[in-house]
């Protein structure tokens, strides 16, 4: 009986590991509502994270003009700006946030955002992508064929054998960026990795800002008090010059 039940056991372990591997991270878990907000954004994209207080460790600028201030409300630390989820700590982190030196990596502009590397560059965030943390290159179900995604712009330094490609036009990127297209792999000339939209975002009321799915957790006093004016904040307060 009990050689049965681990035969089953073990039969349903073979028959489920291909799915279990091959899931991507954690967004999964938080769905859309876990970056973004449809009624309470803080930033442009409708998202509801953003790091406002970590600056780059390269030149102590702000990741404004970057989605990595999106990502880095969740991923970094929180005496640094962010939630403490899986932090990346950018002292520690690939650099981005910089212009790539041509000697040391061959970056195709459409991968850059603002002619700067970005999170977005190497990660597609999106549930539709199932690679290993969501990198944009599979690099197999446990990460182990990273040289693949590294040789998109460091290929002199990689072992094609190894990583399986034969030539860098072998390697495919993957985008949820296009709607028209749909999400899947394209030429690493071709993908697109960001769509600009106009800047409109104002948060509305006393948010936190870097507070996950703040729309459901931290409702601004506003919500319940229709006599607060969530504008006030925002109202031009220049005073009107004075009819002779």
């Amino acid at each position: 009986m009990r050689k049965s039940i681990s035969g089953i056991a073990l039969g349903l372990l073979i028959a489920l590991a291909p799915n279990i591997l091959s899931a991507a991270g954690p967004h999964d878990g938080i769905t859309c509502l876990g970056c973004h907000s449809t009624h309470f954004a803080v930033d442009d994209k409708l998202f509801a994270v953003k790091n406002t207080k970590m600056k780059n460790p390269l030149n102590r600028e702000s990741f404004d003009k970057l989605t990595a201030k999106n990502c880095l409300g969740c991923h970094e630390l929180t005496q640094f700006g962010g939630a403490g989820i899986r932090p990346v700590h950018m002292h520690t982190t690939h650099p981005i946030g910089m212009v790539p030196n041509p000697k040391i990596a061959s970056v195709p502009t459409n991968l850059l955002k603002n002619g700067m590397l970005d999170c977005i560059s190497c990660h597609e965030a999106h549930p539709s992508n199932k690679n290993f943390m969501y990198l944009r290159v599979n690099t197999n179900a446990d990460g182990g064929n990273i040289q693949k995604l590294c040789a998109v712009c460091h290929d002199a330094k990689v072992d094609y054998d190894s990583a399986g490609i034969k030539k860098l036009s072998d390697i495919r990127i993957f985008s949820a960026m296009d709607q028209e297209k749909g999400s899947g792999f394209f030429l690493r000339d071709d993908v697109v990795i960001q769509n600009p939209t106009k800047s409109y975002i104002k948060p509305l009321g006393k948010l936190q800002e870097n507070d996950i799915m703040p729309n459901y957790q931290n409702q601004p006093d506003w919500v319940y008090s229709p006599t607060i004016n969530p504008l006030d904040d925002f109202k031009d307060t220049t005073t009107a010059p004075k009819k002779k």
